[in-house]
Parts: structure tokens; C-alpha cells; sequence
């Protein structure tokens, strides 16, 4: 509580006009802390003394200590965006303001150096490309759905080939090896495979 209202301090009410947010609102802003004690205070001795407030300083902490995705607050803050405007903008777009302050400034030289840098390096992967060090992603997966056609195709065909010999044998343990050893080569045969460089 102060005796007289500071140089520059308004009354809420006065505040109300210049944001178009209720008095109702700024004091319970006051009460819970959006606007601290030394921008904001009762001004009289009375118990009905009205709130004075630092109309600027009060408008932008109060505005930091909202939170833009909350959806009870988005009206308030942007109520208060629209007052503090007036007087400064870099509180509103800092971001604008950082990111302009933060784009780095790249010399002609540096430029041209950044551009014989990256040509060297896709003169080298055509290089490693040729010499058969490095193969095309293209390549592998072309030369993988072949070889999966290829077993699939194999494995297919291993009952026309061996339901005879399981049909002659008595012996459980010889039919078991006769399958797996079937379908074990087929897969021996992927197992084998290597990507073939580029051409």
C-alpha cells in the first residue's frame, strides 16, 4: 500500500481503457503475482483505496507470465500484445528480431569455397561409385527383390521335387532331413549372395 501513486502510474480502471481488459481481471492478474508488487500496488490509506499500476512494466511481465498455447490465456495476451505494440514491438517478435540477428552472413569467398568443397565431395563418391567401393542404394534394393523372387520361386518348387522321395521312405527321421536339406540349400543360395557393383 503507498500513500501516493508513483510518476507515471495509472489507475486500473484507466489501465482497463488502454488494453480494453477488466478491472476485474487486472486485479486478480495483481493478486496472484502476473503483476508484481513494485509495478502494482493499493494507493491510499482507506479500505477502499484503488489499485494503481506502472501501465507499461506491469502490461509486459504480465503478458511473459502467460502462456500463448493455454486457451483461457490466448485473449488476455494478445489484448495486452495489441497495447504493448504501442510502445514496443521487440517484446512481441523477438524471435523475428533473434533469428534476423542470428542468420549468418556468408562471404562471396566463403561461398565459393563451400560449393568446391561439396563438388569434391560427390566427385569422390562417383569415384568410390566407379571403382566398385560403393554401390547405388537403387542397385541393392534391384538385385534384393531379385533374389527374394529367385528363393521364393526355388522354394515353390521343392514339393514337386521330393514328395516322391518322402512318399518312398518309411523312415521318419529320413523324410525330416529330406525337407530340411530342401529347403536349406534354397536358402544357402540367398545366404550366398553379393551385391554386385555398379556398371
Amino acid at each position: 500500500m503507498r500513500k501516493k501513486a508513483p510518476k507515471g502510474w495509472i489507475k486500473i480502471s484507466d489501465f482497463e481503457e488502454l488494453t480494453g481488459i477488466s478491472t476485474k481481471t487486472v486485479s486478480a492478474a495483481i493478486k496472484r503475482g502476473y503483476i508484481p508488487d513494485n509495478f502494482a500496488d493499493v494507493v491510499g490509506t482507506s479500505a477502499t483505496s484503488p489499485y494503481y499500476l506502472n501501465p507499461q512494466q506491469a502490461a509486459v511481465c504480465w503478458y511473459k507470465s502467460l502462456n500463448a498455447a493455454h486457451p483461457g490465456q490466448r485473449k488476455v495476451r494478445e489484448s495486452l500484445a495489441g497495447y504493448i505494440k504501442t510502445f514496443d514491438k521487440s517484446v512481441i517478435e523477438p524471435a523475428a528480431k533473434e533469428a534476423s540477428r542470428s542468420t549468418p552472413k556468408i562471404s562471396y569467398e566463403d561461398a565459393q569455397l563451400q560449393e568446391k568443397i561439396a563438388k569434391a565431395r560427390i566427385a569422390e563418391l562417383e569415384l568410390q561409385e566407379k571403382e566398385g567401393s560403393l554401390v547405388s542404394r537403387e542397385r541393392v534394393n534391384d538385385q534384393l527383390f531379385a533374389a527374394g523372387k529367385e528363393l521364393r520361386d526355388a522354394l515353390l518348387t521343392i514339393p514337386d521335387r521330393i514328395t516322391d522321395l518322402i512318399m518312398a521312405e518309411d523312415n521318419r527321421t529320413m523324410v525330416y532331413n529330406t525337407i530340411y536339406d530342401a529347403i536349406a540349400g534354397e536358402l544357402q543360395k540367398l545366404a550366398d549372395i553379393q551385391i554386385e557393383p555398379n556398371k
